[in-house]
């Protein structure tokens, strides 16, 4: 800010009075003193009337916070007999004395005013006489004038000074020339400014130099504190002031020469004119090769089950330290800090972990790395589940359980475990394994795991799944509905196929001009597969003419004409299905009292064949870590496998990475999951995405296509390996907690 007198007037037409000045420092204060012969039609806009005494004529003092971009003040009086001084200061930050007083002799006094202790600032006074003159009076209390204008019956003179001393003060104007005899009153003001804040701010903290070449020096520091406010701090270079106070945290020193040595220097000021004692530090303008010491005393300050804290020593550099940097098993944990103590977050329990600090200077030179092994605590994991209860249904199984204990965290979640694969994951108490073969015998799992991915013991229990109401005949068996092919059915009735077209074959391919999306196929070179059509038709034989009709309109009403069923053909050692429509009305024709003939046409838009059930997947960020990754193998021999993913914050900027062709789903800057109640999913067969909130905050899912700024067409899963890598970064206020992907996809066949 600056302290300087804008602008002093002399009078001009009666009417208005317009003051033009350079504009001010934003946040200092004006402070306009006027003299004039008759009273102020009104105070101007967005000033504020701190005094006003009343004589022969009349004086004022007015006040503003200026804005910066001022340029003018507008007076209106009806005589040309105004006169002014415009103040602009930055350590008037509050009035605190004011006084007046009136005289017909050669000087006039105010009444007595008082100092506040502790006061500092500037006092602003003004006189009007109406005879005589004013251009050579004399002020007391270290008043000293600076501008006096005589004028017909209004002779004007102004004066400012320091804040005298504490206590009853009484200020006075003399050598007044006045007219013997004249009973005109003269009528004299002051206005005091300024603070009783005695205390000055701390000194700027952590000096240091962020750049260094052989012409300029750039240097931070940490805010000081005040007992009141810091409102500026001066930068010093070899002890010679560098313009006016700043608000800003750094300075770049510029023009300087090789090799010099320069002291550089920064105070804090509050808003009472209190400096600080300087922070200094001495920097050769050169470039800096030297890198700084090795941290000192690297230590563990706390372990938890999930975190560990460390703490060291600072380091020293020739120029200065500008950061340090924490590694664990190598792997940088975010950018340089200033500060000397760390958590790491979201650890595993019970393990050790080599960490790892360095220092650097402004000049990106690098320390060895102090470093130290240390270990979260071990348990704390959750219980198993109790009461765990598995119930067989047809090719399904229902589990039921209680509730874990939690150990060192609360529960987060249940993963449900299919002969020792994952296969689900679930918040409730139970779940429902769909899609089992009939007959077969599954050890099915359940175990508790916590807010930071701690696993409890699962608890286990082996369930068969009771066999179909058909027997198998021949292989494969085909599935429809109720209707089952090359099997005996529940009503007795052997449905024999004798003739397959269209299933153990590939799918039809459709030459286009170039790859096309995979709305119902799928990339696969020139073109995409179309609608796959399966023929089936073969023989039935009953135990009865009853039973025989009874089979036709079974078979005849398996699906409705608009409907969609699941064909499913059990091979040896291979189950895959397709979801399908009839093609054409079901025929069938008797051969005698107790068989027919039978022709069922389905089609399958997707031409696909897949497996019964989907292959799960998880993906967690590794420990200490902003990106994790699993590996997806997938069987099959169609090159395009959609698959479904579902991210469950928090996590800000998520990205989604398909290793093998390194293609990546992108969100937008600034997409952020708040917790584990918000959710993208995305579909990679239909490329919906829906975005997941909390019910009070949207009842239902929402399109979330627009979060997305990268969705890349060929994001597709192939067979073989697939590694999958999120990436993103943390939000604040949820660094434990790691965001989940959930990666659910189907093996396919052409």
């Amino acid at each position: 800010m600056t302290n300087r007198i804008a602008k002093t007037y002399s009078g001009g037409p009666a009417g208005l009075h317009t003051i033009t000045f350079t504009e001010p420092t934003p946040g200092s204060r004006l402070i306009l003193v006027v003299s004039c012969w008759d009273a102020l039609e009104k105070t101007p806009a967005g000033w504020g009337e701190d005094y006003h005494a009343p004589g022969y004529s009349h004086v004022y003092v007015l006040s503003k916070i200026a804005v910066g971009d001022e340029t003018s003040v507008v007076l209106e009086m009806s005589d040309s007999r105004l006169h002014a001084v415009l103040h602009e200061r930055d350590d008037c930050p509050t009035r605190l004395v004011s006084a007046a007083g009136t005289s017909s002799s050669a000087s006039v006094s105010t009444l007595a005013a008082t100092v506040p202790a502790n006061a500092t600032g500037r006092v602003f006074g003004v006189v009007n006489a109406p005879n005589g003159s004013a251009s050579s009076s004399a002020w007391n209390q270290g008043l000293a004038r600076h501008f006096s204008v005589d004028d017909s019956l209004s002779n004007s003179a102004f004066a400012h000074g320091a804040m005298p001393a504490p206590g009853s003060r009484t200020f006075t104007v003399s050598n007044l020339g006045v007219t013997p005899g004249s009973s005109n009153l003269a009528v004299l003001a002051i206005v005091g400014y300024g603070s009783t804040d005695a205390a000055a701010p701390s000194a700027p903290g952590s000096l240091r130099a962020t750049s260094i070449t052989g012409t300029a020096i750039s240097v931070e520091w940490d805010a000081a504190t005040d007992d009141v406010a810091v409102t500026g701090y001066g930068i010093y270079v070899n002890g010679g002031k560098q313009g006016q106070d700043q608000v800003g945290l750094s300075y770049a020193v510029t023009g300087l020469t090789v090799g010099q040595t320069y002291v550089i220097g920064v105070d804090a000021r509050d808003a009472a004119g209190n400096r600080s004692p300087r922070a200094q530090i001495s920097v050769v303008a050169e470039v800096d090769v030297t890198p700084p010491t090795v941290p000192p005393n690297l230590r563990v300050v706390e372990a938890t089950h999930t975190s560990l804290t460390v703490a060291w020593d600072a380091s020293t550099d020739s120029v200065g330290v500008a950061g340090y940097g924490v590694f664990v098993g190598g792997v940088r944990q975010g950018p340089d800090q200033a500060g000397r103590v760390y958590t790491i977050t979201r650890l595993a329990r019970g393990t050790t972990y080599a960490i790892g600090v360095d220092a650097a200077d402004a000049m990106s030179n690098r320390s060895a790395a102090a470093t130290i092994n240390a270990a979260t605590l071990a348990g704390g994991d959750p219980s198993a589940p109790p009461g765990l209860t598995a119930t067989a249904g047809k090719e399904q199984i229902t589990l039921a359980w209680g509730a874990a204990e939690p150990g060192a965290l609360p529960i987060a979640r249940y993963e449900v475990l299919l002969d020792g694969a994952l296969a689900a994951s679930t918040t409730q108490l139970g779940y429902v394994l769909e899609d089992l073969e009939a007959g077969g015998m599954h050890v099915v799992a359940v175990r508790a795991v916590d807010a930071g991915l701690a696993r409890g013991p699962a608890v286990s229990v082996m369930v068969t799944v009771p066999v179909g109401d058909w027997t198998p005949l021949a292989s494969p068996v085909y599935r429809l509905g109720g209707w089952a092919g090359n099997a005996r059915d529940v009503h007795g009735v052997t449905w024999t196929v004798e003739k397959e077209e269209g299933w153990s074959s590939s799918a039809t391919p459709i030459t286009l001009g170039a790859d096309s999306d995979n709305a119902d196929g799928g990339f696969d070179g020139p073109g995409r597969y179309g609608p796959r059509i399966v023929t089936l038709s073969g023989t039935a034989v009953a135990d009865s003419r009853i039973a025989m009709l009874a089979a036709q309109e079974r078979l005849t009403g398996v699906l409705p004409p608009s409907g969609i069923g699941v064909l499913r053909v059990a091979e040896a050692h291979l189950t895959r299905q397709a979801a399908v429509r009839l093609e054409d009305t079901v025929e069938v024709t008797d051969r005698d009292a107790l068989s027919f003939d039978w022709n069922l046409v389905v089609k399958a838009s997707n031409p696909r064949r897949f497996a019964r059930r989907p292959v799960y997947a998880e993906v967690t960020f590794e420990p200490a870590q902003t990106s994790g990754s699993t590996t997806v193998v997938m069987a099959g021999d169609y090159l395009t496998i959609p698959a479904r993913f579902r991210l469950y914050g928090p996590v800000l900027d998520p990205v989604i990475k398909l290793e093998e062709l390194g293609l990546e789903i992108h969100t937008k800057p600034g997409t952020k999951l708040p917790d584990a109640r918000y959710a993208l999913d995305i579909d990679l067969a239909t490329r919906e995405v829906w975005a997941i909130v909390p019910p009070d905050v949207y009842p239902e899912p929402r399109p979330g296509r627009t979060l997305l700024s990268r969705f890349p067409t060929r994001f597709f899963l192939a067979p073989g390996p697939n590694t999958i890598r999120l990436s993103g970064e943390l939000v604040v206020g949820q660094e434990e907690m790691s965001p989940r992907l959930v990666i659910q996809a189907t093996d396919a066949w052409i």
